[in-house]
């Protein structure tokens, strides 16, 4: 490993220490409050690592000039979270004023419905130019056991967490608000296709080992599996010890660590492309090739 890169791992080294802290933070909030107050604790933590995850991505996507590829894809990313924020904004709002009255019967539903849903395309299309980025420089990995099997490993992850839902849905279709079941579908549909590019941003996080994108290329693909941990919360929580709903209400907490990974990396993206804006996004993939 060379210096320039073991440099580059300790300058990093404090912001994923302040991941771990908050998503800590979060989660002792959740295991020593009331259960009444969960909603609360959940409410305040979407709103700073919503925050968190709008400002990174902003900065990654002013990083690059218009008409740039990776442009693009920040553009794309920092859409989404600022769209997935006013989702946050409109559930948080019917929070404080109506406590007492579930969201699910708030006139407000259909207008969250439509943000989340228009949240979810800019972020699965702008996570599948990203994973196939390496394509545009020009990299040709080659295959192998161990890429295919990271693949397998993948989509196999992806039907596990998402094929139970959407036959849930399909059971209660009927019995539950239109708007809510097409949430669900297609928050479902989105994390399945995230959690499935989780290889390919791996892999390109491998290839690009020692170079200035690597940690962005790490941040985004550790943010993809904590998303695949938050969405299996439903069949991981009966498995782990204790009571089922306050193993769901601390697995909940894990949007902290998904939102704000995806800020960091996209102020992680900014920073390595600070000496060199005006260089070209190809350019800036240089990478040490092998396979993972």
């Amino acid at each position: 490993m060379s210096a320039e890169s073991t440099g580059r791992g300790a300058s990093v080294a404090p912001w994923f220490g302040a991941v771990v802290a908050l998503q800590l933070a979060h989660l002792v909030a959740v295991a020593t409050a009331a259960p009444a107050s969960h909603a609360l604790v959940h409410d305040v933590a979407g709103w700073g690592s919503g925050l968190l995850a709008v400002f990174g991505t902003f900065a990654a996507a002013s990083a690059f000039g218009s008409g740039d590829y990776l442009r693009k894809v920040w553009g794309g990313l920092a859409a989404g979270a600022a769209l997935s924020l006013v989702s946050a904004a409109l559930r948080s709002y019917w929070l404080h004023t109506v406590p007492d009255v579930p969201f699910t019967a708030s006139p407000l539903l259909p207008y969250r419905m439509v943000v989340v849903v228009l949240a979810n395309v800019c972020t699965t299309y702008a996570l599948i130019l990203l994973a196939s980025t390496y394509k545009q420089s020009g990299l040709q990995p080659e295959s192998s056991p161990r890429t295919t099997a990271l693949w397998a490993a993948a989509a196999l992850a992806a039907l596990a967490v998402g094929v139970p839902v959407l036959v849930t849905e399909a059971r209660n279709l009927g019995s539950t608000p239109l708007p809510s079941t097409i949430i669900s579908v297609v928050s479902t549909l989105a994390d399945m296709t995230t959690i499935f590019l989780v290889a390919p941003i791996l892999r390109v996080a491998y290839m690009l080992r020692g170079g200035r994108l690597a940690w962005v290329w790490w941040a985004m693909g550790l943010s993809g599996a904590t998303w695949l941990l938050y969405d299996a919360r439903v069949w991981l929580a009966p498995l782990l010890p204790g009571d089922p709903t306050q193993a769901e209400e601390l697995m909940r907490s894990l949007r902290t660590s998904g939102l704000v990974l995806m800020g960091l990396a996209g102020w992680l993206q900014r920073t390595a492309l600070t000496p060199q804006k005006f260089a070209s996004p190809e350019s800036s993939l240089h990478a040490t090739t092998g396979t993972p």
